[in-house]
């Protein structure tokens, strides 16, 4: 068949190894993808010279696939491939100065016309991130808010099993390929993206999740973001790496204040310190987005919670910190036995989570 310059460009995308920098240089020297796939292998011998060994492995992907076969092989894999230049690659992305070439995805890519926004933090959050990460995944969810996120363990997840439970939309950008799920026990989470967003990666196709990955997928989360919410993060951490991305691709950046003696506040409180908006409660992320009107109701969101007059009683008195059996019991007045069989009940309709042992906070 006729391949199209497009064709090319997915080839080359799907090389194992060929990062954005690499295929660069090779357009820079070559002008097209065309001409980089049917160029004598001597051309390559100023990157074969100076020790470039992702060129050897290029060469060696030439000779086992034909362009021709790049399309047959992504179907088997079930993934789609956008290139920046086809009309549905995200507007957001091709104003950032290092766009990717091409988006390989599953499900599918964010909607131009409806609002986005980061939800990220520490993967070793605290009780009280995750309770304000579920509820900015609530209220936004509730606005329509299309949610991006990277699916990794702690505030990642949290937020985007939290979005999709609620009916609404989220994207996961993976440091891997977009067919590897990674964390291995976010599979659930994997699948339900696949089907309420999309899974999303300028990898290559098996491309595993190496820690010099997290660094080049943090700058597309927040390039498809409008803005960047961050919920906790440690000092040092890549949240701030993203955070960092999303200022200087001119997005908003709010992070959620913390105790300064909490190190996983520490880098929140230093944002806000620099100039990030604070998020004072998460009711008012819809203004400091800058959205009007009331919030766009979602499907599948759950009813209200209907609780017994004892339900109320133990529910009114929990908190996103952590409470202990023995303070329940002393604020309520109720038995432990008693006690236990309603903190049950709330953990089945999913209003209380029990983060260690006989200590509980509001979900």
């Amino acid at each position: 068949m006729d391949l199209e310059e497009r064709d090319f460009l997915q080839y080359l995308c799907m090389a194992p190894d060929m990062y954005r920098n690499h295929l660069q240089g090779l357009l820079a020297v070559f002008g097209t993808a065309k001409a980089v796939c049917e160029a004598p292998e001597s051309e390559f011998d100023m990157w074969i010279k100076t020790g470039n060994r992702w060129i050897l492995r290029f060469l060696e992907y030439r000779r086992r696939q034909a362009p021709a076969e790049a399309p047959e092989r992504l179907s088997r894999l079930g993934l789609l491939f956008c290139a920046a230049s086809d009309p549905g690659f995200p507007e957001r992305l091709l104003r950032i100065p290092d766009c990717p070439y091409g988006l390989f995805y599953k499900g599918r890519l964010p909607d131009a016309t409806r609002p986005c926004a980061a939800v990220i933090g520490a993967r070793r959050c605290s009780s009280y991130g995750r309770a304000q990460a579920r509820r900015a995944a609530r209220v936004l969810a509730g606005c329509g808010v299309q949610i991006i996120s990277g699916m990794a363990a702690g505030i990642d997840g949290i937020a985007q099993e939290e979005a999709v439970s609620q009916g609404g939309t989220s994207f996961a950008v993976l440091g891997s390929g977009a067919d590897v799920c990674y964390p291995e026990d976010h599979r659930a989470l994997y699948q339900d993206l696949q089907r309420e967003g999309g899974v999303i990666s300028e990898l290559a196709p098996g491309t595993p999740p190496l820690a010099a990955h997290f660094p080049l997928r943090n700058r597309i989360i927040s390039g498809l973001s409008d803005a960047v919410i961050v919920i906790e993060a440690r000092e040092k951490s890549g949240t701030l790496i993203t955070a960092d991305y999303a200022l200087d691709q001119g997005r908003d950046v709010l992070a959620m204040p913390g105790r300064v003696t909490d190190p996983v506040s520490a880098g929140c409180n230093r944002l806000i310190a620099q100039g990030a908006g604070a998020i004072l409660s998460m009711d008012d992320l819809p203004a400091m987005l800058g959205l009007s009107g009331a919030p766009l109701k979602k499907k599948g969101a759950p009813p209200a919670l209907v609780l017994s007059e004892d339900e109320k009683k133990v529910f009114s008195s929990l908190d996103v910190m952590p409470t202990g059996l023995e303070e329940l019991a002393a604020k309520t007045g109720l038995g432990f036995g008693r006690l236990g069989e309603i903190l049950l009940g709330l953990q089945l309709k999913g209003a209380v989570e029990e983060i260690s042992k006989n200590m509980y906070v509001i979900s």
